[in-house]
């Protein structure tokens, strides 16, 4: 199988010149905490509708600028800034369900680049912040960058779609080849109009076949395509994680987060958490009659940013 050693996704940085085009590093983390920390059932229970305005509000209220100032004034990172490092709210598909994510680019080549260190630490730093199982990392085109090297494909859609638009493409996905839907191998993340997945534990023909065939059928373009044939790219990945059903203070993000960023990132968790419970809390609070569809935006968005 002849494998495409490059990929241009679709996401618009500040820092890239017309014209030009720098080496990036692919990350997602999910803003709902893992449910080893906190039962998180009601929340998780709505729409995505519902679940994608509960990230925005978070994001909006600064929790990952918060993450990186903490990390930037303890002197953790030196090479994240707001030139190199983009972030939004987009669809995360994991085990055949989809999730609000922070997406987000990091341009790890050229002249502005972020290092492999830093860029590690800062989703190390998010995971833990965040209370999540695990986090997302894919270098593009360095197979050896991070953790494992790892193939993948990417279908394009024409404009950035909504994240139910990249969840019925996941489940189109599922509907071909559950293999590549309802597995602990099978997930993707929404960047701009790219819609990136890492190849299931499945054969490289019967990945590739699968999308071919949910490209089709959604109307969209698969990637890569070499010598007019269907074929993979491959990066190097990483999931970073810890199992809070163990280390409950998240022992395994923190031993790869420099110590002078602990405290600060500490309380910054602990204002996730506070937020998260005032969120179920309104989420359990007696309702008239069925679940309303508006109270519940105004239950996951009714929180103060400090």
């Amino acid at each position: 199988m002849v494998k495409a050693a490059r990929v241009l996704l679709s996401v618009t940085l500040a820092a890239c010149p017309a014209g030009a085009a720098w080496a990036e590093t692919y990350g997602s983390v999910e803003p709902i905490p893992n449910p080893a920390v906190i039962d998180t059932t009601p929340l998780r229970d709505q729409s995505l509708d519902v679940r994608k305005e509960f990230a925005q509000r978070l994001l909006e209220c600064g929790i990952v600028d918060r993450v990186v100032a903490a990390l930037g004034s303890t002197g953790a990172v030196t090479t994240i800034n707001g030139l190199n490092t983009h972030f939004e709210v987009a669809a995360g598909g994991f085990f055949g369900s989809t999730n609000p994510a922070y997406a987000y680019t990091v341009i790890d080549g050229g002249p502005n680049a972020a290092s492999f260190r830093d860029i590690k630490i800062l989703t190390d730093s998010l995971g833990y912040v965040l209370s999540q199982g695990s986090a997302f990392l894919l270098d593009s085109e360095d197979a050896s960058s991070y953790d494992f090297p790892a193939n993948y494909v990417v279908l394009n859609f024409a404009t950035p779609p909504s994240i139910q638009r990249s969840a019925a493409l996941f489940e189109t996905v599922g509907r071909i080849d559950p293999e590549l839907f309802d597995t602990d191998s099978s997930g993707y993340t929404q960047y701009g109009r790219a819609y990136l997945s890492l190849q299931s534990f499945v054969p490289d023909d019967q990945f590739i076949s699968g999308y071919v065939e949910a490209a089709r059928r959604f109307g969209v373009e698969y990637t890569p395509v070499v010598n007019g044939h269907p074929s993979l790219f491959q990066g190097g990945a990483a999931f970073p994680g810890n199992d809070w059903s163990q280390d409950r203070r998240g022992e395994a993000y923190l031993a790869r987060i420099p110590a002078a960023s602990h405290r600060a990132l500490a309380e910054i968790r602990a204002y996730h958490l506070r937020v998260t419970r005032k969120v179920l809390q309104n989420l359990d609070g007696p309702h008239d009659g069925d679940k309303d569809n508006g109270r519940a935006h105004r239950d996951v968005t009714d929180f103060n940013c400090h």
